[in-house]
Order: structure tokens, then sequence, then C-alpha cells
């Protein structure tokens, strides 16, 4: 039997990413592999791991922050201790190869590897990869990337490397309901435009604000709003007829299925969902975004023709306006959800998994 340790953590866009490949994995080769997962007790893999029964690895690593404190100090200790427990499980369970799919938690992982002489592949989602991908690029077996552009962030050595698969997803969202019953579902009328608007699982400021202080323009649209606002926000205005308000959307895929325009911000996970679901979208990139990766997905997509992008700072003046001019056009409509459809990815998990098994 081979054995896999997969790094991936800290935020859904590490994490589910890899969970998709380790189950295409568990479809196409059965019992042929076990699995190892590495990360955090407090964040999201210390949650949805132990849920799906793999054998799970915890630290107490913490990423890097923009200002000096007491726990930047402790990284370097950390990673020296996490390489070494790392070092011990790679040993004791007869790991064959490690798969990190960016973030901190990887870095240690990598750099395990390496050490013990075992494959490693490394995930990178964004246009442009993060600092621990670049760290470990020049140790890496082979680096799986969304976007055909991050070899040029790379040299000519570390580009051969590079095998452009796409960014696995969600099977739920790979099987979307038909949109009728997606509008029957969210309780919407058929006659009418819908928009999707969501920030991801903690909401998006910015773009909550823009839509209150547009709520009147809202309610007098003849489009039908879907409005994701967020764990952490709650709105108090009493909202009109046409929006269908929720914290969270657990049913992603029905959602996608009613909407014919969607706003959110540009994270890896989000620009890939709306390229497989070839949805039209306003794209509003995250201005803290560590490395900036937000604006270089959300541009790459603008490029393409797939997406209109709208700085953080501008989005209250320009989002109803935006979407107002995008929704009554049907045709340019038609041209941005073809042409996000053409950089959409479907198979990418299977391509992955197979490149992954064949070198194990």
């Amino acid at each position: 039997m081979k054995k896999i340790l997969i790094a991936a953590g800290g935020t859904g866009g590490h994490l589910f990413p890899a969970i998709a490949v380790v189950e295409k994995l568990k479809e196409l080769y059965g019992n042929e592999i076990d699995f190892h997962f590495f990360g955090r007790k407090d964040k999201i893999e210390g949650k949805i791991i132990p849920e799906l029964g793999y054998k799970f690895h915890t630290t107490n690593l913490t990423g890097l922050v923009k200002f000096a404190s007491l726990n930047t100090v402790k990284i370097p200790f950390q990673i020296i201790s996490s390489v070494l427990k790392l070092n011990r499980i790679i040993k004791e369970e007869n790991i064959d190869a490690v798969l990190c799919a960016g973030a901190y938690l990887s870095y240690p992982a990598g750099l395990s590897a390496c050490f013990c002489k075992k494959k490693l592949f490394l995930m990178e989602s964004n246009v442009n990869p993060g600092k621990t991908i670049k760290w470990l690029a020049n140790k890496a077996d082979i680096i799986f990337t969304n976007f055909d552009e991050t070899k040029n962030y790379f040299n000519e050595n570390i580009a051969k490397k590079i095998k452009n698969l796409g960014n696995p997803v969600r099977k739920q969202i790979l099987n979307q309901v038909d949109k009728n019953t997606a509008l029957e579902l969210w309780k919407l009328e058929k006659e009418k435009p819908v928009v999707l608007i969501f920030g991801g699982s903690l909401g998006a400021t910015a773009i909550n604000n823009a839509v209150l202080n547009s709520l009147e323009k809202f309610a007098n649209s003849p489009f039908q709003i879907i409005w994701q606002t967020g764990n952490t926000n709650k709105i108090d205005a009493k909202l009109p007829s046409n929006f269908r308000v929720v914290n969270f959307i657990d049913d992603m895929s029905s959602a996608y299925s009613a909407a014919d325009l969607v706003v959110s911000r540009s994270g890896a996970t989000t620009v890939t969902e709306l390229s497989i679901v070839g949805k039209p979208s306003i794209l509003v990139p995250l201005p803290s975004a560590s490395n900036n990766e937000q604006f270089f997905n959300a541009k790459f997509l603008e490029k393409n023709g797939a997406a209109i992008v709208i700085n953080n700072s501008d989005i209250s003046e320009r989002i109803f306006n935006t979407v107002d001019k995008l929704i009554s056009d049907f045709d340019l409509l038609q041209k941005m959800s073809n042409a996000a459809k053409t950089l959409g990815r479907p198979n990418a998990s299977e391509l992955i998994a197979t490149e992954i098994y064949g070198k194990i």
C-alpha cells in the first residue's frame, strides 16, 4: 500500500482542493493508498479531516504576520519542531509522498519530504504563487497550477516542473441542479434575472455595505438578489421582497444555478468555481490578501472576458449601476459566460490524481 501525507488547511481554499484530489485518488485506486493529513486542531482542517475519517497529525504552527510579535519570534522554533515531528511521521508510517497545497502548513511538510527523500507535489491555485510554494518549488517533483501564467513567476528550470491541470473543486459544484429547480429552491420568480452576491463564509464588509447603500435602488430594480452576508455579519435593515438573504450558503450549486450574474471576492476557489459553472461576474478583490493574489485572479478573468473587476474602494459607488448595466445586456452576459467556461477545468482532480499515482 502506498501512503501520502497531505499538508493543507488554514482556509478552505487550501484544504478543499487537496481533499478533492484525495477523494479522486480513493475513487480511482480504492484501498491501494492510505492518507495522512497534517494541520491544526483549531482550524478548518481540525473539524473536517476527523469527520472524513483520515489520520490527522496536529501542529501548533502559526503563519507569518505583517507585524512583529511574540508569535513571530516563535515561528522558526515551531517550524523546526514541525519538521522533526514530520520526519518521524514519514519514517514511522513509511510515507511515500507529500502533497502540499500552500500556506504555512506546507513549508515544514515540504522540507521533511526533501530531508526524507520522498516525492513532493505542490498545488498552487492562484495566478501568482504564494511564498511557501516559491520556497519549496526547487524541491518539488511536480507543481500543479490553476493558471498557465503561473509559470512566469518561476525560472526556466522550475517552470519545467509545472503541470497546468486546474484547481480541483467540490463534487457539489460539478453536479449542478437545473436552473428551474434552483429557482424553486430559492423561491424566486422564473421571469426575473437573479444576481448572486457573496463574500466568502465570513462575508465581505465592503460588498455588504455597498448593497446596503444601494438598497433602495436594488428594491426598485427588475431583478432578484441572493445575498450571502457572512456568518459574522448581521443585517439589521428591513429587506425588500426581491431579496433572499442568508448568513451562509451550504448549497452553492443551487445558488450558482439560479444566478445570471455573480458579485463576489476573487479567491482561487471562487474564480475556479465561476469558471466551471460558467457564470459572468463582477469581482471585488480583497485588498488585504497577503500576496495580492485576489487582484491577479480577478484580472485574469477580466482579461479573458469573463468578469469585470471593481476595486474594493469603488464598489459602494459602482455596484448598482454595474449590475444594472450587465443584467440587462443578455448578449454580453452570454459572451462572459462562454468565456468563463473556456477557463474551467472540471476534471482537474482526476488529472492531478492520475499524475500523482503515476509517480509514487
